[in-house]
């Protein structure tokens, strides 16, 4: 008989996972902001991952854009990014350039089109959509 277990390994480095922002949903730290559907892009490289706003970029990581508008990244953890996150920075913040932008009637800034080049690990995200967290790699051990 063969059985199948899945056992968690920990790997020094680990894998970053986070939401870096959610299309379609407001701001909720104080800015009267929105990123429209499908308004983001990013280099083809991908784009940098920071442990705060304008540092060194630690890694990079491709964005994935779910069913739900969340703009998603996977990356290696370094030292730095593990110690930010130990620390409570549990959130993401892009840096961005509005490419094309317009304000509302009622005063929110839309966000049509935007380049998006890094997102920072932050503990008082703007968007509260946001995560990051650390993930161990799995892999399947036969019994």
């Amino acid at each position: 008989m063969v059985r199948i277990a899945v056992s968690e390994i920990r790997e020094a480095g680990g894998e970053l996972h986070g939401t870096i922002l959610t299309e379609g949903r407001a701001a909720s730290g104080g800015l009267a902001e929105v990123f429209a559907p499908g308004s983001v892009t990013w280099p083809a490289n991908g784009i940098a991952i920071l442990t705060e706003h304008r540092g060194k970029p630690e890694t990079r990581a491709f964005p994935h854009r779910a069913p739900n508008g969340e703009l998603q990244v996977r990356a290696r953890a370094t030292e730095a990014i593990r110690a930010a996150i130990g620390q409570g920075k549990t959130y993401m913040s892009v840096e961005f350039h509005g490419v094309e932008t317009r304000t509302t009637l009622g005063g929110v800034r839309e966000i049509l089109s935007a380049y998006v080049n890094a997102a920072a690990l932050v503990s008082n995200p703007e968007y509260d959509t946001t995560r990051a967290e650390l993930r161990s790699r799995r892999r399947r051990v036969w019994l």
